[in-house]
């Protein structure tokens, strides 16, 4: 009766010791959630500078055709210009909730995130039009 109640005790600690040594499963989701997280941050943030770019090159190109602009045109272009500024704002303010996310937020961060990108994007391709038309002078 000794000896197979020492061979339970042995069998016990054993598999408490081997608990112990080995991962835990949740360990492994939260270390994978942890990667994914990142990776996903890195990309979305590498998309949202991209577009901030893009608004940047036409920020540039909107300025010159106002000083070649006048009239109706000029006041469109400045409209256009404002317009690019306010979602280049809304650009970084986005950028910068991606990057200070935390695992709690990441969800709700990552959803805005995306929502904002494809918003932006279609406004600005909207407004790609009035700043790549030549510049009309007559008006």
């Amino acid at each position: 009766m000794k000896k197979l109640i020492t061979m339970m005790v042995m069998g016990l600690i054993g598999f408490a010791f081997s608990q112990c040594t080995q991962p835990k499963e949740s360990d492994n989701t939260t270390a994978e959630f942890r990667e994914d997280m990142r990776e996903d941050r890195e990309q979305l943030a590498e998309n949202l500078k991209d577009l901030r770019d893009d608004i940047d090159r036409k920020l540039d190109k909107v300025s010159r055709n106002i000083e070649d602009a006048s009239g109706d045109v000029k006041e469109e272009l400045i409209k256009t210009k404002e317009d690019l500024i306010e979602q280049r704002s809304e650009l970084e303010k986005t950028i910068d909730n991606v990057q200070d996310g935390t695992e709690e937020t990441w969800e709700d961060i990552r959803e805005g995130a995306r929502a904002t990108l494809n918003n932006v994007k279609s406004k600005v391709k909207k407004m790609a039009n009035k700043i790549d038309s030549p510049v009309d002078q007559s008006s």
